[in-house]
């Protein structure tokens, strides 16, 4: 077997990984497979580093051949956009446009991350790695976590493809996210291939590297089962929700008229109270204008707020609804709450995270200099304006009001957002998201997925709101109890359970991560200190 591997050229190996692990991000029902999916990379890896002359150069473009492979796969949903009519582009622009937008970004992020090969290869020189090459496989897994938290820093980094998306669908061995985030299980997977892929190529300590890949994925286990069966949610304050899913694609809710969207969500919204809902919930930019623009309805011409107030005094219920807000001449995506007495939040929160090129354009001045028609390709014309900060609202007024956190689509894929609800005392959390400019690609699991994760890292309940889909209710555990399918309309109602209780990851934050980053430091100035040793010895006369 290990002769057969030989014979294969050690760069389709680390492209095979890439691959590979970008499938089980995007179909997370084989995410179990992320455990062994990256070993080919490893075993090329540490044959490139036992040669003792693993260039940096050479590193580098391993680096950047498993994580282009793997960025593709993760951002294939480009090619859904495709035409890009809606944005004013014909069928020969929306094909170029396209293609940059998937090979860019994923050629973008494959730059920087490629650099995760080159510190590794630098590691292998030392003399750390050489009295304790076990430190290389841990060092590997930190390095890849470490990776992925930098993706959070600025506009031209998407933290979409996480490799703890691949856990996703099961929740005993994702618990682990509510102690030390997404990144952790992040380092968990690629510590486990590692030390299996060493344990091939070190007949030596085979048994020994075997064993620790083992016992890690077990702990995890353990620790996931006592953690799922362990009751952290408040029962006796359970209130029934619903999501509404209006099923307006982006591309035609643009084009409908006020009135035909306000007609579907209302008959949903009644049926669901009916049924028994106390809150409800539509998605984001439920509605191409602005919350206090006007619009006729039934022979009376009022403001879409008025109109939405109205009508959760009519059914007993509280609304709340994604749609633009305007304040101080400034546009934002917002959420905003309207309450069965007649009490109304305007702007209960608006959006921290904003879609590049989709809401607003990064770098406007230049960008469009060069590109001009890039600058097309906000579809709503106006940048829209981040958020203030991290805001709640009561889901009920009165005394046994749970506390809600939003999470406005692009917002859950990032982990702060998650943090900042909870650590505003978040009791349960909401996504409203617009994802059908994905039509049914991957990309509305791969979202869904982020949202799960978003659950488990908090302890919360979260409500997912879509346009087309998904349109789910999750439970603190990960588990979804209710889902609709997508691109139909109706509802999601189902009872969920606020809790006050915060995980030990809602209280340290990204500390695991932090630790990372120190580990590799420590590990560079041990190595200076080892090395100004070494050279003082040398020094020394024999005599």
């Amino acid at each position: 077997m290990i002769d057969f591997v030989d014979k294969i050229p050690k760069r389709l190996l680390i492209l095979l990984s890439g691959l590979l692990l970008g499938l089980t991000v995007i179909f997370a029902d084989i995410g179990i497979l992320a455990y062994v999916v990256i070993i080919p990379m490893g075993i090329a890896l540490f044959r490139k580093l036992n040669s003792g002359e693993y260039k940096a150069k050479v590193a580098y473009l391993d680096g950047f051949t498993f994580y282009m492979g793997f960025d593709l796969v993760c951002f294939h949903w480009f090619i859904y956009f495709y035409p890009l009519e809606f944005a004013g582009f014909n069928y020969a622009e929306s094909v170029l446009i396209i293609a940059l937008a998937w090979v860019g970004l994923s050629l973008l992020q494959s730059v920087f991350s490629a650099f995760v090969f080159v510190l590794i290869s630098a590691f292998s020189k030392t003399e750390i790695y050489k009295k304790a090459p076990i430190l290389m496989p841990i060092l590997a897994a930190a390095m890849f976590s470490v990776n992925e938290w930098t993706q959070t820093f600025t506009w031209a980094g998407v933290p979409w493809g996480r490799i703890a998306i691949s856990q996703t669908e099961m929740p005993i061995l994702m618990q682990s996210a509510s102690l030390f985030g997404s990144y952790f299980l992040t380092f968990i997977v690629v510590l486990i291939n590692m030390l299996l892929a060493y344990a091939i190529v070190n007949i030596e300590k085979r048994r020994f590297l075997a064993l620790s890949a083992l016992g890690i994925f077990v702990a995890n286990a353990l620790f996931g089962t006592v953690a799922y069966f362990l009751p952290t949610v408040d029962e006796e304050r359970s209130i029934t929700v619903a999501a509404v899913q209006g099923n307006f694609p982006s591309q035609t809710n643009y084009g409908a008229t006020a009135v035909e969207v306000y007609k579907t969500y209302e008959k949903l919204t009644i049926e669901a109270a009916e049924a028994g809902a106390d809150v409800i919930i539509w998605p984001e930019g439920t509605f191409s204008i602005s919350i206090n623009q006007y619009f006729s309805y039934k022979g009376k011409y009022m403001s879409l707020a008025d109109r939405v107030s109205g009508l959760a005094s009519e059914i007993g219920a509280t609304i709340v609804l994604g749609s633009y807000t305007v304040s101080d001449g400034k546009l934002y995506n917002s959420m905003s709450a309207f309450y069965e007495n007649g009490d109304q939040i305007i702007d209960a929160y608006s959006k921290m995270r904003r879609v590049p090129f989709g809401e607003y354009v990064p770098m406007k001045d230049l960008i469009t200099s060069l590109v001009p028609q890039l600058g097309e390709l906000n579809v709503l014309g106006n940048d829209v304006n981040r958020g203030t900060g991290y805001r709640t609202f009561p889901s009920t007024v009165g005394d046994s009001a749970v506390k809600v956190g939003t999470l406005i689509c692009f917002d859950s894929i990032y982990e702060e957002t998650g943090l900042g609800m909870a650590r505003e005392g978040a009791e349960m959390l909401i996504v409203p998201s617009n994802d059908s400019w994905f039509y049914d690609s991957r990309a509305l699991n791969m979202h869904h997925s982020q949202n799960i994760l978003r659950a488990v890292e908090t302890g919360k309940y979260t409500v997912n709101c879509g346009n087309t889909g998904m349109t789910s209710i999750v439970s603190d555990k990960g588990d979804v109890l209710v889902q609709i399918p997508i691109f139909e309309d109706g509802y999601a109602i189902g009872t969920v359970s606020p809790s006050s209780v915060r995980t030990l990851y809602s209280y340290i934050g990204n500390l695991f991560v932090y630790l990372c980053v120190a580990f590799v430091i420590a590990s560079i100035i041990i190595e200076g200190v080892i090395r100004l040793k070494n050279k003082k010895n040398d020094k020394k006369p024999l005599l």
